[in-house]
Order: C-alpha cells, then sequence, then structure tokens
C-alpha cells in the first residue's frame, strides 16, 4: 500500500511496462536537480526500462488524484513535466526550468500503468516524439479500457510499432521535410494528409476502440430504457 513519505525527499514509485513493475527513484536533494530539473530523472529511467532515447520524450504526465486518499475530495489533475534534453535551439515553446515533482504529492511505493503515445510535436523537438502517461493504479479497470487507460494499446507488439516510429531517423527526416513548412501556416489538414501517405497517423491518433464500444453500448441501453419510458 503506498504511504506517504513525510520525512524523505526520496521517493519510490513503482511503473506498470507491458507486463512488469519497474522502480523509479525521486532524490530531490539530489546535487544535479537540486532546485531545478527535478524531473529530470524520470526520463532516465524511463529510457532505461522501455528503450526509447530519452531524447525523442517530450515530456510525462501524471493521471492521479493529487490528494492522498480516494475521500470525495478527489481531484484528477493532469500533471505535465517537460523533457530538458527533447527541446530542440528555436523552439517554440520555451522550457521552464523549476518544475516542482512535489506538486504531484507521489506517495512512497504508489503504483502507475503506463500509457504511450506518439505524437508530431510541433513545439519542442519538431520532430515525432513520445509521451508518456503515467495513470495511478487504482484508477486502471481489471478488464478493458476507460477514459484513463486503453488496454489495446499497451500490449508489445504497439509500443514496437511505436518505438520503432519514434526511433526512425530517415523516416522523421523525410516527414519533417514535407511538415514544417506547414506549421506557419497552420495547415493541420495538409499534415494529417502527408502522416496518411505515410501510412503512420493511425498511430498518432490512435482511437481506443474498447472504450468507444463500451461507451456506446451503455449509451444504447439507457436509450432503451428511455424509450421503454415514454408513451
Amino acid at each position: 500500500m503506498a504511504e506517504q513519505n513525510n520525512n524523505s525527499n526520496r521517493i519510490t514509485f513503482k511503473v506498470k511496462h507491458l507486463d512488469e513493475y519497474h522502480d523509479i527513484v525521486i532524490d530531490v536533494n539530489a546535487d544535479r536537480y537540486k532546485y531545478k530539473h527535478q524531473q529530470q530523472p524520470i526520463f532516465e529511467q524511463l529510457e532505461s526500462i522501455t528503450g526509447v532515447p530519452s531524447r525523442y520524450t517530450t515530456d510525462v504526465i501524471f493521471h492521479r488524484n493529487i490528494y492522498p486518499s480516494n475521500a470525495p475530495n478527489a481531484l484528477w489533475v493532469p500533471m505535465a513535466f517537460y523533457n530538458q534534453i527533447a527541446f530542440v535551439p528555436n523552439s517554440v515553446m520555451g522550457y521552464g526550468e523549476n518544475q516542482d515533482i512535489s506538486m504531484v504529492n507521489l506517495r512512497d511505493g504508489e503504483r502507475f500503468h503506463i500509457q504511450y503515445y506518439a505524437h508530431y510535436d510541433h513545439f519542442i523537438c519538431k520532430r515525432i516524439s513520445f509521451r508518456y502517461v503515467l495513470v495511478a493504479e487504482r484508477d486502471v479497470p481489471e478488464e478493458g479500457c476507460n477514459r484513463h487507460l486503453c488496454q489495446y494499446q499497451c500490449t508489445a507488439s504497439y509500443f514496437k510499432k511505436l518505438k520503432d516510429l519514434v526511433c526512425n531517423d530517415a523516416l522523421n527526416e523525410k516527414i519533417d521535410q514535407l511538415v514544417l513548412p506547414l506549421l506557419d501556416h497552420y495547415l493541420l489538414e495538409e499534415e494529417e494528409k502527408i502522416f496518411s501517405e505515410f501510412n503512420i497517423k493511425q498511430y498518432l491518433y490512435p482511437a481506443c476502440l474498447g472504450y468507444f464500444d463500451s461507451r456506446q453500448t451503455r449509451f444504447a441501453r439507457r436509450f432503451q430504457v428511455y424509450l421503454r419510458t415514454q408513451g
């Protein structure tokens, strides 16, 4: 059971990558991360866990109740932390040095499941990049999907496709030459056409069919009840 760590600035939490749990350790008193860049150990350790180079990862998002219990004051707020080494010269978005990881209110032993995303990043590194969303385990359904996590996108085969896409420098160079000139004019439809031509759009704009189907089923059932109660 996760416990609040009130006596130490060293926190260890677990992330589930595919079928295995791994420890991530944060020590905000470490000299190299003191006062700034407190989130960088997360990116370094995620690289070791997943094999995706940290330089291709733009951000990690924690999705969890920021309060220490399931009390009625639950507040689910996604909190994003950005990777310092992913920022390229003249990036559109500026890097904020002082990202306080303590705002997440992490607890020792807390468990998260990793949701993986590949996306074309316009603002930080101007290439196809990786994003991690860490979803608190208590918000992950035992079966199927919900609005927090798609089980079908957490498989070894799907992860490999995203990893190969992000790490393919030759493909990224070809796509960059076509996409970057469109950015100044916000030609998003043209950009999506390029992704379709390279047969990668489905990985950059994934849809969770499991969650969609379950919502459709629930809606159909409610609608049938509604019809039976009318007239």
